[in-house]
């Protein structure tokens, strides 16, 4: 099996159009919308042809026979015709029932948008389409009005395969297999898709082909069945056991293979050449080879129709071009390509396409050389008398050119509504479906999860619904995205700063012993007034005692663990409105106060610079050994910060934060190997819809796995060559958590402090509707040796952590013990003592 990658053509990511008045939106996104009957696909219908026009007729493809040139042909896309809008329906959530549609309705979209090949290279309006379905189906009040509601939401691929059927279809009658020889030598094998195919059925075909002449007519039609790759598997097998096969083709022949979509592909591993897109490819099979000694003057005419699912044989004759194929009226099971069946109701069931054929020529799918019409008034098999005059005729078989590359709709984007921060319904709906699919199908971490993903999802979905503002439509994501048990994973956009409150108090919070301290205040007239110093323990925020206001929260933090989680609740403590906030706080004497404190948005500003003190990054706490606040480091200020540690026989690095710099200059200074293999880069691929829990995905949907080294290279000719210790704790996330990981292999550097956030993956952006944004990791980092980090962190070597003491003091603790513990190396004798 080979893996080709390809760049994601994510159909509907979410444009920032001009366009502001939401009614002129509606009007814009219906059009362009609309466009996507021009992806009709590479069935092209053809003009039913007249016995005399079929005997000298060449569609363009000449046969390999006749030696001709290939011709692509163009398809002009038809006209468009546009809709009338659907009214917006009232922010109400649907009751239990409608819940349960709606779920579907995301299977269905979920399964499509990863897994249906003309979704990544058609240009298919995927997303907009959910748009304007997702209020129909959501109206359904039956099983007629939710298949129409479907119906036209799938007609948006132009794919017969892929359609809206009836859960319960009664199975074909078998129908016997057939052999007629006409009085011109022409040999007629009829075999139906329902056929047995036992041990009389090849008896009758064996004889019948014993001694084959030159011209073959296999009538491949019939009443189709459920499974209809299955059934050309069947016959296929059945042809291959008989010997038809063999004496149908001449020399050696190839089937077309299937290509599938690959949800995750792992292109690079150094972080400089990651791309911030999800990175996808295709999969498919070797090639299925036949062998036969038929002679080349041999005149092969296929005949099928809808319910008709070609086996590989026949397709190799085509893909070779010694076979022509007649469809009796349009085609819908031909190409025997996979497909997965979703539940909609009791009574209908989804069939969706997951992958497609790839010939030789470089086109797609199964295209029939001719196309008969049906008409109700004729009385004769027009199909089967276009098909023997084809067999008939002096002329050869007419083989046409396929389209070599499918009809892309233009690049334009259609608008998402997303350019107001309070979507229309639609895509409310949407961003919820996008980011539980990311979470089922991209999220690098998603059997580490605490919560059932698909319980949560069905709870947020009214929340969506119901949403009247912005903010409530944020505070249902806020709730998915929180499932992600990643600190990375935190929702971004306006809407949700609204929820958190734009403002913030003049000061911020570290938890302690179970408890929440004031540890850094900003030095102000309001402040002063106030009295407020750190060390101060928080009773109660804005009336609720601190733990009742951390437990409800919880769930507006997310976190890989607990320890990010408390890291997080403590930020968001002193956000909110602009305002006043009641604050009951109590001092180092045991006295308590309530306090009205302003929130302001200048305060949000300037709090970040308050945690550590203020000047350069880089000092001297004594003599020999020094101290860089990594955090702080700039691509201006980094050169002078390790200038200043020259000469330093030991250095503390502040890995406590996130880092803003390329690592690879620091790492140059710092490293005592100049190579490494630093860690591994594990990408999990789905290789096939998984259409079950989430629960019983790990079991029914089991991923492929790619795991690569990953190494790091650096130059330490200008290396400081000082004893390195590095302070972290649930601050050291992301990009400081994988600076950390390779000066862990590189160095021999000690870590002191407490355990880190356990989120070093890198992260990729995912756009919802209304200017919001999620970081799904798409690939899991691991250490050098495959042992987990994320939700773990990485484990100090010296354990230390904040204490009420010290915060009341004013003391970084854990500075204070990782200059003790270098001064403990750099002078054993006092180490002795």
């Amino acid at each position: 099996m080979t893996v080709t990658p390809y760049r994601n053509m994510t159909v509907g990511t979410h444009a920032r159009a001009a366009v502001r008045d939401p009614r002129l939106q509606r009007v814009v996104l219906v059009a362009a919308l609309l466009a996507c009957s021009a992806c009709s696909g590479l069935l092209a219908t053809r003009r039913a042809p007249t016995p005399a026009a079929t005997e000298q007729a060449t569609v363009g493809r000449s046969s390999r026979r006749a030696g001709g040139p290939r011709v692509a042909v163009a398809h002009t896309p038809p006209g468009l015709v546009a809709e009338p809008p659907d009214v917006e329906p009232n922010p109400i959530a649907s009751d239990s029932t409608g819940v349960a549609r709606l779920v579907r309705l995301a299977q269905v979209w979920h399964t499509i948008a990863l897994h249906h090949p003309w979704v990544a290279t058609r240009g298919v309006p995927w997303d907009s389409a959910l748009i304007i379905a997702a209020p129909r189906v959501r109206a359904a009040t039956d099983d007629a009005s939710l298949a129409r509601a479907y119906r036209r939401f799938l007609g948006v691929l132009g794919d017969p395969v892929t359609r809206i059927e009836n859960a319960v279809i009664p199975e074909p009658v078998a129908i016997a297999v057939e052999s007629e020889r006409t009085g011109d030598s022409i040999v007629v094998v009829r075999i139906a898709p329902s056929a047995p195919l036992d041990a009389s059925d090849s008896i009758l075909v064996a004889s019948a082909t014993a001694r084959l002449p030159t011209r073959v007519l296999l009538d491949l039609r019939g009443t189709p069945i459920r499974n209809s790759a299955a059934g050309a598997t069947r016959i296929d097998a059945f042809l291959v056991r008989t010997g038809l096969a063999h004496q149908l083709v001449p020399g050696t022949v190839s089937a077309p293979p299937e290509r599938v979509r690959r949800i995750g592909v792992l292109t690079a591993v150094d972080p400089r050449d990651v791309s911030r897109e999800f990175q996808d490819g295709w999969q498919q099979p070797a090639e299925r080879v036949y062998l036969g000694h038929a002679p080349d003057t041999r005149r092969i005419v296929i005949l099928a129709d809808s319910g008709t699912a070609l086996p590989g044989v026949v397709l190799a004759l085509l893909d070779a071009g010694v076979a022509s194929l007649v469809a009796d009226g349009e085609f819908q099971d031909a190409s025997p390509v996979q497909r997965v069946r979703v539940t909609l109701s009791t009574g209908l069931v989804a069939i969706i396409r997951v992958g497609e054929l790839t010939n030789g020529d470089g086109s797609f799918d199964v295209v029939p050389d001719t196309i008969i019409k049906r008409t109700v008034s004729s009385t004769n098999d027009q199909a089967f008398l276009a098909a023997m005059t084809l067999l008939r005729a002096s002329t050869p078989l007419p083989l046409i050119d396929r389209p070599l590359q499918p009809h892309v709709l233009p690049a334009a984007t259609p608008v998402f509504y997303d350019t107001t921060a309070y979507p229309f319904m639609g895509a409310r709906l949407l961003a919820g479906f996008r980011l539980w699919s990311a979470m089922r199908a991209r999220h690098a971490h998603r059997d580490l999860y605490d919560d059932d993903l698909d319980a949560v999802f069905e709870r947020v979905i009214p929340r969506l619904e119901a949403a009247r503002n912005a903010e409530e439509y944020a505070a249902g994501l806020v709730e998915l995205s929180a499932s992600l048990d990643d600190a990375q994973g935190s929702l971004r956009g306006a809407s949700y700063d609204a929820i958190v409150g734009t403002a913030a108090l003049p000061f911020r919070v570290r938890a302690a012993e179970g408890r929440v301290f004031i540890s850094d205040v900003l030095g102000d007239s309001v402040t002063s007034s106030l009295q407020l110093v750190p060390g101060a323990e928080i009773l109660a925020m804005d009336g609720f005692p601190t733990v009742a206001w951390l437990s409800e929260h919880r769930r507006m933090a997310p976190a890989s663990n607990d320890w990010t989680r408390l890291r997080g609740l403590t930020r968001l403590m002193s956000r909110g409105r602009v305002g006043d906030a009641m604050v009951r706080v109590r001092d180092a004497n045991n006295r308590e106060r309530t306090l009205t404190v302003p929130r302001r948005e200048a305060y949000r500003e300037m709090a970040p610079t308050v945690e550590r003190p203020s000047g350069a990054p880089a000092r001297t706490l004594s003599e020999g050994i020094g101290y860089v606040d990594v955090e702080r480091l700039s691509d201006t200020t980094l050169d002078a910060a390790l200038t200043t540690m020259a000469g330093m026989r030991g250095i503390v690095l502040d890995l406590r934060g996130r880092l803003a710099i390329d690592d690879t200059r620091l790492l140059r200074r710092l490293a005592s190997k100049p190579r490494a293999m630093v860690g591994r880069v594990v990408q999990r691929s789905l290789t096939a819809p998984c259409v079950v829990a989430i629960r019983e995905a790990v079991a029914a949907c089991p991923d492929a796995r790619e795991t690569r080294p990953w190494w790091r290279t650096v130059d330490t000719t200008a290396v400081l060559g000082a004893r390195l210790v590095a302070l972290v704790d649930e601050r050291t996330e992301g990009s400081m958590e994988r600076f950390a990981l390779s000066l862990e292999q590189m160095s021999a550097v000690t870590f002191v402090g407490s355990a880190s956030a356990g989120a070093p993956s890198w992260v990729t952006p995912l756009s919802l509707p209304g200017g919001l944004t999620v970081g799904i990791a798409a690939q899991e980092v691991r250490r050098a040796d495959g042992g987990q980090v994320q939700r773990l962190g990485l484990t100090p070597g010296v354990d230390v952590r904040p204490t009420a003491r010290g915060l009341r003091a004013g003391d970084d603790e854990v500075l204070t013990r990782a200059q003790q513990f270098l001064q403990q190396q750099l002078e054993p004798t006092r180490r002795r003592r």
